[in-house]
């Protein structure tokens, strides 16, 4: 690490650093984060003081500050702030806690305080092991986002699997970071156009006037795609939670983030950028969320290794290929999606396949935590790891609409399930018209 430094700073100064301070700059505070956490509460603080009005639904802030000669005053009033419903929801469950006070800056120059409140609520206590009797299996899809599938401790498949497809998200994701890659290389060249022009030339303005805006709008785009990464995160994990909860599972067994490798990104690599996207962003935010959402509601989590799951017949337990569809089986190739066991001819969808896998595994975990207390990683061929097989009982899986003007039967679609910023269309696995005669 030293040589390199070292290196890089002899080209950057044509010359090697004398002392460890001049390689390696002192770190400064680009972000202004104000905590009150060590301070005497918000009713007799010495630093700030906060009334919160449940019924008129607003907070009341007033805070010290530093003035231009450098004197603590307090601000003479009052800043009145709007408290949101979810806010307000959960200060009815839980306690406030003290809050931090931080700046935003974006881009264009904008800057504005942002109030944190932080609120301690109780979770829900994990199950004792012997309560658990269903494992919910979700595997990270080649052509899905999520699959998950739910199996019981008898080895038996409990209702219908979930695919969760991103539909046209990738393709959004793809060309907002087009753009992105466009802007940047038009910010360098006008950057180079601009420097080669002398101090005083009076066309310095008018580029710096245009490398501002270039600069804004790809904050915008940036603040757009991370927006939009969000949304799908909590989606997709609120999903999974709410799985967990209608098939009766009390174990969350997923498939391990680090066994995921994949490269590039564009144009004309659209699996690749996919695949991308996925391991450094989306997967990221999902697993941080599921974590945090399963420790708080009491759902426990376990992890697998996913490594065959995807080419291991779920119902002999055999190795299996996988082919690009049920039709094309003439070669087998590595990351079809269609999977076929030649040992049992059982055959199926490759993500389906390997979210029962996973379930598998974490029913194999389960067993061994049951029977011994402690458990140890099994491979999906380990004779401990036994074949499933399917029931139809309780494969019905209704997921009314929730809010108050749930989105139904819009531009020729089943069924939406709405939440977040747009809404995400839930594909069932039974055939349309018997799918349309059990929601009614």
């Amino acid at each position: 690490m030293w040589s390199s430094k070292r290196a890089t700073f002899f080209f950057q100064h044509d010359r090697f650093p004398s002392s460890y301070e001049e390689l390696q700059p002192v770190p400064l505070l680009k972000v202004g984060l104000l905590t009150y956490a060590g301070d005497d509460g918000r009713e007799k603080g010495q630093a700030y003081r906060l009334a919160l009005d449940l019924d008129a639904g607003v907070a009341r802030f007033r805070f010290r500050y530093p003035d231009e000669a450098g004197v603590w005053r307090w601000r003479k009033g009052d800043t009145i702030i709007p408290l949101p419903d979810c806010l307000k929801e959960r200060l009815s469950h839980g306690e406030l806690m003290a809050p931090t006070l931080r700046e935003e800056y974006r881009a264009d120059g904008e800057r504005f305080a942002v109030l944190d409140f932080i609120i301690e609520v109780e979770k829900e206590e994990l199950p004792a092991w012997e309560s658990v009797e269903r494992v919910l299996g979700a595997d990270w899809g080649v052509h899905t986002l999520l699959t998950a599938t739910a199996v019981d401790e008898h080895h038996e498949q409990v209702g219908r699997p979930f695919f969760l497809k991103t539909g046209g998200f990738d393709g959004r994701q793809a060309r907002t970071r087009r753009q992105i890659d466009e802007l940047r290389k038009k910010v360098a060249r006008l950057e180079a156009q601009r420097d080669a022009l002398p101090p005083e030339h009076s066309k310095r303005l008018w580029f710096n006037q245009k490398l501002t805006l270039l600069t804004r709008e790809i904050d915008r785009c940036w603040r757009k795609y991370e927006q939009r990464n969000r949304a799908m995160a909590h989606l997709a994990s609120n999903v999974l939670v709410l799985l967990a909860r209608v098939h009766g599972c009390s174990l969350l067994s997923m498939e391990s983030l680090k066994t995921l490798k994949s490269t590039g990104r564009g144009k004309g690599v659209r699996g690749r950028w996919r695949n991308y996207r996925n391991n450094s962003q989306i997967r990221g935010e999902i697993w941080r969320l599921l974590r945090y959402k399963c420790h708080l509601i009491g759902l426990r989590f376990h992890t697998e290794q996913p490594r065959g799951t995807s080419h291991a017949c779920p119902h002999c337990g055999a190795p299996a290929k996988t082919y690009r569809s049920p039709s094309d089986r003439n070669e087998a190739v590595k990351w079809g999606r269609w999977m076929y066991c030649d040992g049992c001819q059982y055959h199926g969808d490759r993500d389906y396949c390997a979210s029962v896998n996973i379930a598998r595994l974490g029913v194999a975990y389960l067993i061994q935590m049951k029977q011994t207390g402690k458990a140890r990683a099994c491979s999906i061929f380990d004779p401990r790891v036994k074949p499933v097989s399917y029931t139809g009982t309780g494969a019905v899986l209704l997921l009314p609409p929730t809010g108050n003007h749930p989105a139904r039967n819009i531009r020729g679609k089943i069924c939406y399930y709405p939440g977040w910023l747009g809404s995400a269309f839930l594909q069932s696995s039974h055939q349309k018209h018997i799918f349309l005669r059990l929601c009614g």
